[in-house]
């Protein structure tokens, strides 16, 4: 093969690939696991529900994409 067609051809299954990766967030784990959650919790119990479901949900649209 011709140089420019081996490259075209390597972008061509680099870009063809790119579209089945995925990417899965867990920012509500990683916040509940902090050592100072806890006393988050304590301090504003329905806040940090609000948050966290928000950050779900919003994660949620972006995975689906």
């Amino acid at each position: 093969m011709t140089k420019p067609l081996t490259i075209l051809l390597a972008l061509s299954l680099a870009l063809a690939s790119a579209g089945c990766v995925s990417v899965k967030y867990d920012n509500a784990a990683r916040l509940m696991a902090r050592a100072d959650f806890p006393a988050a919790r304590a301090a504003a119990p329905e806040w940090c529900r609000d948050a966290l479901k928000t950050i779900n949900a919003l994660e949620y649209e972006i995975e689906k994409q």
